[in-house]
């Protein structure tokens, strides 16, 4: 017979359902504008050095290419912060999160987290910009453990990594602050 807290419950359970990403985003993901770029530069470059030389033309290339690069992240920056709010007003974020003292101490999960009242739900999702997949894993009865502290760049950018305790032992998850704040206002009820 099914246990009615792992079978019925795991089969009703959706998606966590995160904001689509544009086209755009999806473009960047794939790299396109940085092979374009690169081809771009790559095809100035001789000219350029028939004309100022070698390292000239190569300092120029590199700014040019580090100047185009920030434009992109610049026109790019709104679509991210639209699709983030819209992930926000559902309690949801996108983070890494581990099982405390795994024996895969440096395997981290990319994925996304639901805070809910007294529980926080983790769904993996499939490489680093890809969609959900797997099952939900719910934790019940989230308290925090250890403060926010700084992430490790390798695991998530910019971001910070607390320890919570759940019905399930104690979890990892590394976000950005607004996402932690965001999961203690939902989940620990601000402890």
């Amino acid at each position: 017979m099914d246990d009615p807290e792992e079978g019925p419950a795991r089969m009703r359970q959706q998606d966590l359902s995160p904001a689509p990403r544009g086209s755009f985003e999806k473009l960047q993901d794939a790299n396109v504008p940085t092979y374009l770029l690169i081809v771009i530069l790559v095809s100035l470059f001789s000219p350029l050095q028939e004309s100022i030389g070698f390292w000239p033309a190569l300092a120029t290339v590199v700014l040019a290419g580090f100047a185009a690069l920030q434009l992109v992240e610049l026109l790019l920056r709104p679509v991210k912060r639209k699709r983030l709010a819209l992930d926000a007003e559902q309690g949801l974020f996108e983070c890494a999160h581990r099982e405390e003292g795994s024996a895969l101490r440096q395997n981290w999960a990319l994925g996304y987290v639901k805070a809910e009242p007294g529980k926080v739900l983790f769904q993996a999702k499939t490489g680093f910009t890809g969609s959900v997949a797997g099952s939900v894993e719910i934790y019940s009865e989230p308290q925090l453990v250890s403060p926010a502290v700084r992430a490790p760049w390798t695991v998530f950018p910019g971001g910070s990594v607390i320890v919570l305790s759940t019905n399930k032992g104690s979890i990892e998850l590394a976000a950005s602050a607004s996402s932690l704040s965001l999961l203690t206002e939902r989940a620990l009820n601000g402890d």
